[in-house]
């Protein structure tokens, strides 16, 4: 079950919303509706959010509503139900947002109203008494009045509606969004009374939007009634937000393994913690010995990771300081990067990071080897001799990597690496996955994690 199915009339748009559902702290997917109803169903059990787009912007109004009735119906169940429109109001807008309607109530057996809300502020459209303004302009006199399949000949919202809908209609006006939340929750509760089907709410800000969905959601507490959006995308989310679907992107700390006992690598490592708060633990190790003891390492990595938050940097170490230094035979430094490998494998069996960064080769080629990893897919060189990419294979398959040699770079290469390692990590939290259907033909098998953009 996907908490949120948005049906857009274009690919464009629904890429963007699923942009801001993922931005929202949602996974989330677009996916053609067109290619048949089995990709919407599959792709709906695997994403917080599914975009099925229909591509009926230009078609006739009967064929679009019959398109939108069959995604919806294609990915339910799912807690909010939304129509994805042209910023611009052009295309299908009365024939899909009754369509969509009019699907979640035979489903439900509920009242079903919608929420229309068509500013996207951020891109610069406004509604102002049920007007829509694109840049400060009403629709007719800017180049979409001149659209060569759907010219917009008024920016009327409840006109537009009344083009090809009967659904009663009522307005929420820049005053009413902007007064007192009780008396917003009070004048939409007055129209859901009066029998209303379709809220226009004016809004000329993300905090607009934000407080007519809070205040739609507490007006219909104790009704049996379902709310479904019709809008860009921005009024989607903050309806999601007012019933509890979204939350924080979920995340864990980043990881440095170091194994070098250089002097470089403890310079480096004392301006990371210097730079960027990075907590050091330095390797608890055999008395009388440089190499770890591996139950003391991992009590104090399982407790260094289980304290750490999703913004922190944990540093394990065999060497931070001069007095860590201490003599070593060939067979020492053997034992050093497997005990030390092993002991971050135990640590990371039950507590996740969202990167890695290992300095040393012989520790990197341990930690790979333990982790079960066949080796590194790598995106690019962050500085020279020092790398970024992911692990192929094994349990952690997917994870981020940095790694280089202890001794590599400058004092600030270290610092350098953690920020291009957290700037990845932010990027993947954040990924919108365009996928298809399991069951569609692949020529390769698919990937643990999902890459697609």
């Amino acid at each position: 079950m996907a908490e949120v199915l948005v049906v857009a009339d274009d690919l464009t748009g629904a890429n963007a919303t699923a942009a801001d559902f993922a931005s929202a702290g949602l996974r989330a997917a677009t996916a053609s509706a067109a290619t048949g109803a089995e990709v919407v169903t599959d792709m709906a059990s695997r994403f917080d959010v599914l975009v099925a787009t229909t591509d009926s912007r230009h078609s006739p109004p009967a064929e679009a509503a019959a398109l939108v009735r069959s995604a919806v119906r294609a990915g339910w169940p799912a807690r909010l139900v939304c129509n994805r429109i042209d910023t611009t109001l052009r295309g299908n807008v009365g024939a899909t947002t009754e369509a969509l309607a009019a699907e979640v109530r035979a489903l439900t057996g509920s009242r079903v109203v919608v929420l229309c809300a068509p500013a996207h502020p951020t891109a610069g459209r406004h509604t102002i008494g049920g007007t829509q303004l694109l840049d400060g302009r009403r629709l007719e006199e800017t180049e979409v009045a001149r659209d060569a399949r759907t010219p917009m000949r008024t920016s009327d919202v409840l006109e537009i509606l009344r083009q090809q809908t009967d659904l009663a209609a009522h307005l929420v006006p820049l005053a009413a969004v902007t007064g007192p939340a009780p008396e917003l929750v009070d004048h939409i509760a007055s129209a859901l009374d009066a029998g209303v089907d379709v809220l226009v709410a004016d809004a000329t800000t993300e905090e607009h939007l934000e407080r007519v969905a809070t205040g739609a959601v507490a007006a219909a507490e104790g009704r049996d009634l379902v709310w479904v959006t019709s809008d860009p995308g921005p009024s989607a989310v903050a309806m999601a937000r007012a019933l509890g679907l979204t939350r924080g992107v979920p995340g864990a700390p980043l990881l440095v393994v170091s194994g070098s006992a250089t002097e470089l690598t403890r310079k480096q490592l004392q301006q990371l913690a210097a730079e960027r708060a990075a907590v050091v633990h330095t390797v608890p190790v055999l008395e009388g010995s440089a190499v770890p003891d591996v139950d003391a390492a991992v009590a104090v990595l399982a407790a260094a990771l289980d304290r750490a938050g999703a913004d922190d940097i944990v540093v394990f170490a065999t060497a931070v300081q001069d007095s860590d230094v201490r003599p070593t035979t060939a067979e020492d430094a053997v034992r050093i990067s497997r005990e030390l490998a092993t002991a971050v494998r135990r640590a990371l069996e039950e507590h996740p990071v969202d990167g890695l960064f290992t300095t040393g080769g012989d520790v990197t080629a341990a930690v790979l080897a333990e982790l079960g990893s066949h080796g590194l897919e790598i995106s690019e060189e962050v500085v020279p001799l020092a790398v970024a990419g992911t692990l192929v294979g094994g349990p952690w398959d997917g994870v981020h990597i940095a790694t280089k040699g202890g001794l590599v770079g400058d004092v600030g290469t270290t610092v350098t690496c953690l920020d291009h390692l957290r700037r990845t990590v932010e990027l993947d939290r954040r990924r919108v996955a365009a996928a298809t259907s399991r069951t569609s033909h692949r020529s390769s098998p698919p990937r643990t994690k999902e890459r697609d953009t």
